[in-house]
């Protein structure tokens, strides 16, 4: 209980930042908070509220069993899938276009090699 204590505290003492539309300020980042901290600042917050704090535990590459610890905001982690979602869609296109299509615009493109000019 002491512990849960000294977390409010923390969070109480810790210096606020101007809010930022759904952003609340925190004092550090979510994955870098202890469960105590996380769990006094979503104290009172809807499971559903963009500034409640979930942690997820993703698998480290290269291990049977460790497991590493991400924590976000739920607007953070609607933007991380929101960017995911966007990137293949991007590809998804770039592949339908062919890769014969050259990416670059032509003036960004290097001189011809073997070419007269």
């Amino acid at each position: 209980m002491p512990a849960r204590l000294f977390a409010i505290a923390v969070l109480i003492a810790a210096p606020t930042a101007v809010w930022a539309g759904d952003d609340m300020p925190l004092a550090r980042a979510p994955s870098e908070m202890t469960g105590a901290e996380i769990d006094a600042h979503n104290d009172g917050l809807a499971m559903a509220d963009p500034n409640y704090i979930r942690c997820r535990k993703i698998d480290e590459v290269g291990s049977l069993v460790k497991k590493i610890r991400v924590c976000n905001t739920n607007a953070q982690w609607k933007k991380i899938v929101d960017k995911g979602n966007q990137d293949a869609r991007d590809s998804m296109e770039t592949l339908a276009r062919g890769w014969s299509v050259p990416q670059e615009p032509v003036d960004q493109l290097g001189p011809a090699i073997n070419r007269p000019q």
